[in-house]
C-alpha cells in the first residue's frame, strides 16, 4: 500500500508527519489503518484535496475535499466518486484519469464537481495508482481553481491556473505476519534498494546489519506493540548493497491485539536530512508555481519561479527579508493573513502586491504552511503570479461599465434573451415601444409583435438562423405598448460561440419614418426621372424642329442668296476688279454660313439618323469627332444592317455624343474605339479610349452632368451602364438597352 504519491507542493511538510505514527486497525481490515491515519494527518490541509478511490467509491477524503462537496468526510466514505462529477464532464474525466493512470498523460486536468448543496467547483486534479489494502486504488490530489476558471471563462482568453504536483515522499511500507513480509510498496526499493517482489515472503532480517541487531530490534518492536498500539523510533538499517542508513521507523499492530505478530511498518530514510532537503528543492525547482521557505522573516530557500516573479535570481533572495518584496501598503495585511492561516483560522489564499527588482507592481496569490526545515520551525509558502488575471478583471470591470454606457447611449431598443425570456433591456425600449425596461424583465418578447403567428414566424427564423450564423438582421413589423404598429429593423446576435440556452441580444431600430421617407424619395425620384425624360423628349423634338427649319428655310434662303451672288458676279464687267473681288468674298462668306448651318443642323439632329439609321449616324459622328479633335476613332458595327427603333437610336446616339465630348475634354487620349452590337436581347454600345483613365472620384462628382445624363437616359429605358477605368490604361463606357428592335417605343 504505497503512499508516495500523496504529497503536493502545499502538503509536502505536512506529509512528512504521515509516517510518524501507525494507525489502529481492526482485524482483517487493514484499509482502516490508512483511512484513520490519513484523516488525522490530512484533515487539516486547507488548500488541497486528497482522497483515495477504490472500486469507484471513496475510501478516504480529507476535510478540504469534503467541504468542497458540502459534506463531512465520513458522509462521503462508500459513495461513488463519479456521482460528484458534473454530468457533462464524467466521460472526459474518466478518459483523462485512465490516461494518467496508464502513464499516457502527465498533466493535471480540470473538471467540475457538484456538491451535495448543488454548488459547482472547478477542480485541477492529478491521480496516481496505489496499493491499498488487498488491491489497487487511485490516489487523487486536487486544487480548487474555481476562481481562476470563472475569470478565464468570462474573458474567453484566460487559461485555468495549473497546480503542480510534487513527487511522493520516498517511504517504505511493509506488512508482517509471523515475522514474514506479506506485502510491500514500491518505497522499499527507494529506501532499501530491494524490489518489492524480492522481499515478499522473506524476513525483515535483510534490512538489519547483523543477526544480533535483528533479534534485539524485533524483540523490542513486538514487546512495545504488546502494550501500545504504535511504536516509533530512529533505527540503524542497511540497504541491499550493504550501505548503512538511518530510518525513522513507525510501526502499528493490525487489530486491537498483536495476533500472529501482524504489524505494519513504515521506514523513512532520514540518513541525510540535507539530501532530503535537496530532493525537496529539486522538486520545487520543477514546479510551475513559486515555492519558498521562510524562517525568522528571511528566505532560507526560494525556487527559480518564485524569485522570477519579482525579477530576481534565487541566490539574490536567500537570507533577505521576505517582506522586502511585498508592497509597503500591503505588508500589514500580508502579515495578518499569514498568521491567521498558520493558526488555522484562515483558508482563503492571501492576494497582495509585490514590487519587482525594477519597481514594477505585480499581484501574487499565496498560501503558507508551518513546516520543519533544516531542523528549524519554518514557513512553507506557495505562490502564483496572478497579475494577468487581476489586470483582466480590471479590464473586464471597465468593459462592463463601458458596455452599460453603450447600451444606454444607443437610441434603439436593446434586449437580452435567455431561454427566450428577457433578462435585460436598455432605456431605448421605452423610446421605441413605450415600455419601461423594468416592465419587460422576465417576460417573453411576444408582447413586441402584432400576433402569435407573426411572433412564431420571426422566432423560428431568428433562432434557426443563429444556430448557423453569429448575427441576423431582418425588417419586420412590431407592436408598441399602445397598440400602434411600428416598422423595425431587427438585428440579433447570439451570446457566445454557440447558441446555448437561446441566449441572444436583439436590437430593434424604429425605421417607420425612414421607410416612409424612402418610399416618398423613390416616388420623387421616379417623378424626377419621368420629368427628365420628358424634358429630353421635348428637347429632342425642339431640336428636330429647329434643325428642320434651319435646313428647310434658312438653307433655302442661303442657297437662293448664293445663286443670286453667282449670277450678279457674271454680269459684272471684267474690268471692275473691285466688284468682282467683293462678290467673290460674298460668295465665300455665304458658303461658310451654309457649312455652319449644316454643322448646327447635324449637331441638332443628324438627318442621316432618321434617313440612314443608327449605324451610319455613328460612323458619321466618329468621323466628325476625328476631324475636329485629331483623335483617331475606329467604329465596329455588328450587324451592319441593324435597324434599332427610333427611341433606342436617339438614346444611343446622344450617349455616344456625350461620351466623345468627355473623351475630348478630359481623357488626353490618342485613340478611341467605338463598338455597336445588336445582341439577341440587348443593344450594346461600348466606347473605349487609351487616355488617363477615369477615377472613382470622378464618377462621384456632383456636377458630372454628362455622366448623370447618360445614366438617366439608360435608367429610363430599363438598361444598364457600366463605366470603368484604370490609371494610364484608359476608360471604357458600356451601355446595354433592351427592347431595341424595330418600330417606335
Amino acid at each position: 500500500m504505497a503512499f508516495e504519491h500523496l504529497s503536493k507542493k502545499q502538503l509536502l511538510q505536512k506529509m512528512e508527519s504521515l509516517r510518524l505514527e501507525v494507525m489502529e486497525y481492526e482485524k482483517q481490515e487493514s484499509e482502516k489503518l490508512y483511512e484513520e491515519k490519513l484523516y488525522r494527518s490530512l484533515a487539516i490541509t486547507a488548500e488541497a484535496g486528497v482522497y483515495i478511490i477504490k472500486d469507484g467509491v471513496f475510501r478516504f477524503v480529507n476535510q478540504f475535499t469534503a467541504s468542497r462537496l458540502g459534506c463531512r468526510p465520513e458522509e462521503l466514505i462508500g459513495q461513488k466518486a463519479s456521482d460528484f462529477v458534473h454530468p457533462e464532464d464524467r466521460e472526459a474525466v474518466a478518459k483523462m484519469a485512465r490516461d494518467m493512470l496508464r502513464g499516457r498523460r502527465t498533466q493535471p486536468y480540470e473538471f467540475r464537481t457538484v456538491g451535495k448543496d448543488g454548488r459547482v467547483h472547478w477542480i485541477l486534479e492529478s491521480v496516481t495508482p496505489i496499493d491499498f489494502g488487498a488491491g489497487r486504488a487511485v490516489l487523487g490530489q486536487s486544487m480548487d481553481v474555481t476562481r481562476q476558471v470563472e475569470a478565464r471563462e468570462r474573458l474567453a482568453r484566460l487559461e485555468a491556473l495549473e497546480a503542480s504536483i510534487l513527487e511522493s515522499i520516498p517511504h517504505a511500507v511493509i506488512g508482517l505476519k509471523n515475522r514474514q513480509i506479506i506485502f510491500a510498496n514500491d518505497g522499499v526499493e527507494k529506501v532499501f534498494g530491494w524490489k518489492r517482489e524480492e522481499v515478499i515472503g522473506r524476513s525483515t532480517r535483510i534490512f538489519y546489519r547483523t543477526k544480533k541487531e535483528w533479534a534485539v530490534g524485533a524483540d523490542n518492536l513486538y514487546r512495545s506493540l504488546e502494550t501500545q498500539r504504535t511504536f516509533t523510533a530512529e533505527v540503524q538499517r542497511k540497504r541491499k548493497d550493504g550501505a548503512p542508513i538511518v530510518c525513522r521507523l513507525t510501526a502499528s499492530r493490525i487489530g486491537p491485539a498483536l495476533v500472529d505478530k501482524q504489524v505494519v511498518i513504515t521506514y523513512e530514510d532520514i540518513t541525510d536530512q540535507k539530501a532530503a532537503e535537496e530532493v525537496y528543492m529539486t522538486m520545487a525547482e520543477s514546479s510551475q508555481v513559486g515555492v519558498y521557505v521562510v524562517h525568522g522573516g528571511t528566505f532560507l530557500y526560494i525556487n527559480t519561479i518564485g524569485a522570477a516573479y519579482a525579477g530576481y535570481r534565487a541566490d539574490e533572495l536567500i537570507g533577505a527579508s521576505s517582506l522586502k518584496l511585498v508592497h509597503p501598503d500591503d505588508r500589514a495585511l500580508v502579515a495578518k493573513g499569514a498568521r491567521a492561516m498558520l493558526r488555522g483560522r484562515g483558508r482563503t489564499p492571501n492576494v497582495f502586491r509585490i514590487l519587482t527588482k525594477d519597481s514594477q507592481v505585480r499581484w501574487i496569490m499565496e498560501t503558507v504552511t508551518p513546516i520543519r526545515f533544516q531542523g528549524k520551525k519554518a514557513i512553507l509558502g506557495n505562490s502564483m503570479d496572478i497579475t494577468e488575471q487581476k489586470e483582466a478583471q480590471g479590464k473586464l470591470a471597465e468593459l462592463e461599465a463601458l458596455e452599460a454606457s453603450i447600451l444606454e447611449s444607443i437610441p434603439h431598443a436593446v434586449v437580452g434573451l435567455r431561454d427566450r425570456q428577457i433578462f435585460f433591456a436598455n432605456d431605448g425600449v421605452e423610446k421605441v415601444f413605450g415600455w419601461k425596461p423594468k416592465d419587460l424583465i422576465g417576460r417573453g418578447k411576444r408582447l413586441l409583435f402584432r400576433s402569435d403567428s407573426e411572433f412564431e414566424v420571426i422566432a423560428q427564423l431568428l433562432y434557426s438562423t443563429l444556430e448557423r450564423r453569429r448575427t441576423f438582421a431582418v425588417e419586420y413589423p412590431c407592436l408598441k405598448k399602445d397598440g400602434a404598429e411600428v416598422q423595425c429593423m431587427i438585428s440579433a446576435a447570439r451570446i457566445g460561440e454557440r447558441l446555448e440556452h437561446d441566449s441572444i441580444v436583439i436590437t430593434f431600430e424604429n425605421i417607420t419614418y425612414r421607410k416612409q421617407f424612402e418610399k416618398e424619395l423613390e416616388l420623387s425620384r421616379g417623378r424626377l426621372r419621368d420629368l427628365s425624360m420628358h424634358l429630353q423628349t421635348v428637347r429632342e423634338k425642339e431640336r428636330t424642329r429647329i434643325a428642320r427649319e434651319l435646313h428647310d428655310e434658312l438653307g433655302q434662303l442661303l442657297t437662293a442668296l448664293n445663286t443670286g451672288v453667282i449670277l450678279l458676279r457674271k454680269k459684272i464687267p471684267s474690268d471692275q476688279e473691285h466688284l468682282l473681288e467683293r462678290t467673290l468674298s460674298m460668295k465665300e462668306l455665304i458658303d461658310m454660313t451654309m457649312q455652319t448651318v449644316k454643322r448646327i443642323y447635324m449637331d441638332l439632329r443628324p438627318g442621316m439618323l432618321d434617313h440612314l439609321g443608327l449605324p451610319a449616324a455613328i460612323e458619321w459622328q466618329c468621323q466628325e469627332f476625328q476631324k475636329r479633335t485629331g483623335i483617331h476613332c475606329s467604329v465596329v458595327v455588328d450587324p451592319e444592317d441593324m435597324e434599332p427603333n427610333k427611341d433606342a437610336s436617339i438614346t444611343v446616339f446622344r450617349i455616344l455624343q456625350e461620351t466623345l465630348t468627355n473623351v475630348a475634354k478630359h481623357s488626353k487620349a490618342t485613340r478611341v474605339q467605338v463598338s455597336l452590337k445588336g445582341l439577341e436581347d440587348d443593344l450594346e454600345l461600348a466606347v473605349s479610349d487609351n487616355g488617363r483613365g477615369i477615377r472613382d472620384g470622378d464618377l462621384q462628382k456632383p456636377k458630372s452632368f454628362g455622366l448623370l445624363g447618360v445614366r438617366e437616359r439608360v435608367d429610363f429605358r430599363g438598361g444598364e451602364v457600366h463605366i470603368s477605368g484604370r490609371k494610364g490604361k484608359g476608360t471604357t463606357v458600356t451601355v446595354r438597352l433592351p427592347a431595341w428592335r424595330g418600330g417606335e417605343t
